[in-house]
């Protein structure tokens, strides 16, 4: 018997019939998607990536190209919800705008820029909230909120901004993006991905640590840092919330 067929026995008596190397590597995730809107040429929906045993591993909306270079030069608002698989993450719809002229405060945000709020509240809830609404003036207890992070104004149809001010923004740097919480009535409601039209566009893959809490106020999946990320299958701008995990 020569030396090559020796090794071949040796390799046949070590791993068996049955005992072929197993590989480590973990399935892929898998894409649900949600509720989808018109926008410009193109669409926005959202959608969640499930493990093998259908457990959340992330929330987002999902710009496609075709929007992207056609939006209106107007402002523009589109109410989406996610599919049912996001439950775990608590998250209930998703009010997404577009700011054409940016907002204020002015020499900040007065860029061409997104905001991206993902609610824990309904809709409804959220349509309910009226200009000089009474339940601005009740904060959360701030071990809900990051430290450092401080309240800006309540905004009908959204609620009491708290923003970072150490964010680059705040810092002599241009705004390309930053993260914010919002709350009502002395409960968190939304998180917010805001970012600029530009900053997206040249976006390949980029993950941003969020500041987190030190208590949550409902058990549940909280994510650990938001996602940018072009996706060159789908030929679509994702906006995600990710590193989710298990809060109590």
């Amino acid at each position: 018997m020569n030396l090559f067929a020796l090794v071949i026995v040796a390799a046949t008596t070590l791993l068996g019939p049955n005992d072929a190397p197993q590989s480590n590597k973990k399935p892929a995730p898998i894409t649900r998607y949600g509720e989808s809107a018109r926008a410009g040429n193109g669409t926005i929906r959202t959608f969640v990536r499930v493990d093998a045993q259908g457990n959340p591993t992330q929330v987002g909306v999902a710009i496609s190209e075709a929007a992207l270079s056609s939006l209106s030069t107007e402002m523009t608002h589109w109410i989406l919800y996610p599919p049912k698989e996001a439950d775990k993450t608590l998250i209930k719809h998703i009010a997404f705008g577009w700011m054409p002229h940016g907002h204020e405060p002015d020499g900040v945000y007065n860029v061409p820029h997104f905001d991206c709020h993902f609610y824990y509240t309904s809709n409804e809830e959220r349509d309910g909230i009226k200009p000089n609404d009474p339940r601005f003036t009740k904060n959360p207890d701030m071990a809900y909120i990051p430290q450092g992070h401080i309240r800006d104004n309540g905004i009908p149809q959204m609620g009491v901004h708290w923003i970072d001010p150490t964010s680059g923004e705040f810092q002599g740097k241009p705004f390309t993006t930053t993260f914010i919480y919002g709350a009502l009535d002395g409960k968190v409601t939304f998180l917010e991905p805001m970012f600029t039209l530009d900053f997206l566009k040249k976006v390949n893959d980029e993950r941003i640590a969020i500041k987190q809490p030190q208590k949550f106020q409902v058990a549940g999946l909280y994510p650990t840092e938001y996602h940018y990320v072009y996706n060159a299958a789908e030929k679509q701008y994702e906006v995600i919330l990710d590193g989710l995990q298990s809060r109590q």
